[in-house]
């Protein structure tokens, strides 16, 4: 049976990951990051709970508790290499190994904040509504989602070039929360970016976008 693109990240892919971009990794990110420009930018509250779907190391969950000291800090993250290392650099952060697609290896509580940052395009797509459906069952009623990741108008499968059996997908994730229509969306910002190009007659292979969104559950309703 052929093994799925979540089987691979968990067995292999998560730690190989880990190992090519370690040295970028162990530092808090800065104020330049796209996330805590949005954070200000949207006037997020000072202080809360949040959750690092994916997170790796937790340099994303490190940075923003070093600008807004307030915060508290979990990293969810299936490499195991990737969370020794951050338990060392990054002491104050609480991690738990598992996948956001997996309901059993999700925190049982809610939290005020949650981030996904260059993750959704690496699900697998056969579960992809389940991790839409995990993150938004760990989000309190008036909490906010961050989601950072590949934008392309139209959606699109990218070759990874280090399994060709893999996929980096690429599209407008915030749109299945909008979709529920008890999300609205407060932050957005598309631009290009450095990433390797992969296809030099897609206008969009290298955008990225960060948007932020409320969950809102009556007062979108009349």
């Amino acid at each position: 049976m052929k093994t799925t693109q979540e089987e691979k990240f968990i067995v292999k892919e998560g730690d190989a990951w880990f190992e090519r971009n370690k040295p970028g990794q162990l530092k808090p990110i800065t104020k330049e990051h796209n996330i805590i420009k949005g954070m200000i930018s949207s006037n997020l509250p000072n202080a809360g709970s949040l959750i690092d779907l994916g997170g790796g190391v937790g340099s994303v969950a490190a940075g923003i508790m070093k600008f807004f000291p307030g915060w508290e800090a979990t990293v969810l993250e299936p490499s195991r290499k990737a969370i020794n290392a951050g338990k060392n650099a990054f002491p104050k952060i609480n991690y738990n190994c598992g996948s956001l697609t997996k309901e059993a290896d999700l925190p049982n509580k809610e939290f005020d904040l949650a981030i996904i940052s260059m993750v959704f395009s690496w699900i697998d797509r056969s579960l992809l509504s389940r991790a839409i459906s995990n993150i938004d069952n760990l989000i309190k009623p008036g909490g906010h989602i961050i989601i950072q990741d590949f934008y392309t108008p139209i959606p699109k499968a990218n070759k990874y070039h280090y399994d060709e059996e893999m996929y980096t997908y690429k599209q407008d994730y915030s749109l299945p929360f909008k979709a529920l229509n008890i999300y609205t969306e407060i932050y957005s910002k598309a631009e290009e970016t450095d990433h390797t190009q992969f296809d030099e007659n897609d206008l969009y292979d290298t955008w990225l976008v960060t948007s932020i969104l409320l969950k809102d559950l009556k007062g979108r309703y009349t």
